[in-house]
């Protein structure tokens, strides 16, 4: 590869940004509305929202209100076949999802896998990604978008519980702010993860693909 230009674009398109700070206050002021909640239970959990969340992840979603990330990468003068190849290379390396694992045709240029990554010591979530690949592009795709928590075995008054591992979605998630407040950093942490590590998949094709000449270069 002789020092092409590449460029990488984050598509919108048709994403959009779904749950967001200004939703989750406006869902708790619908509870005030409502009566189920009164006034000064309403200023208490608004005002410590306030206090305590410095950042909202913001994760993007498409027109049927799911977490779909979209990428699109640009790779002048490499063609759809190279592409191809080296996008298979990568999910072998980095994964060990060798073809029969996955969906791959290079006449249509679609290869769908599904996979799993790990988030943090407790949390890990569960993905489908589609990658659509033709001459000089690549369009990157996560959507399905699970979680998997993680418990340890541990005892319990002298009784062992055995490691547990149970599934959950974004919907057990939103609305944090209905959630004990106890909990809601470990929840934006986990949407934050996840974002981080979608966008860090991104960034590593990417990375893969335009050092490969490198990396053979011996």
């Amino acid at each position: 590869m002789k020092n092409p230009v590449i460029l990488f674009i984050l598509l919108f398109g048709s994403t959009l940004y779904g749950q967001t700070d200004s939703i989750e206050k406006a869902i708790l002021y619908k509870k005030m509305l409502s009566k189920e909640i009164g006034q000064a239970e309403y200023s208490r959990i608004g005002m410590k929202w306030n206090q305590t969340i410095k950042k909202y992840p913001e994760l993007p979603q498409d027109l049927n209100g799911q977490v779909h990330y979209v990428f699109l990468y640009e790779f002048p003068g490499i063609n759809k076949e190279i592409l191809f190849t080296r996008t298979i290379e990568w999910l072998a390396i980095n994964y060990g999802l060798i073809p029969s694992y996955i969906y791959s045709n290079l006449s249509d240029g679609k290869i769908i896998f599904r996979n799993s990554l790990n988030l943090d010591f407790a949390n890990g979530c569960t993905y489908t990604s589609v990658i659509s690949i033709k001459n000089e592009k690549i369009l990157m795709e996560f959507i399905n978008i699970g979680f998997q928590a993680f418990n340890e075995g541990h005892y319990s008054n002298n009784v062992w519980v055995p490691e547990k591992t149970y599934n959950f979605s974004f919907s057990e998630i939103y609305p944090i702010i209905l959630k004990n407040y106890t909990e809601w950093d470990s929840y934006l942490n986990l949407l934050n993860n996840t974002d981080i590590r979608f966008k860090l998949e991104k960034d590593n094709l990417y990375d893969y693909i335009t050092t490969f000449d490198y990396s053979y270069a011996f």
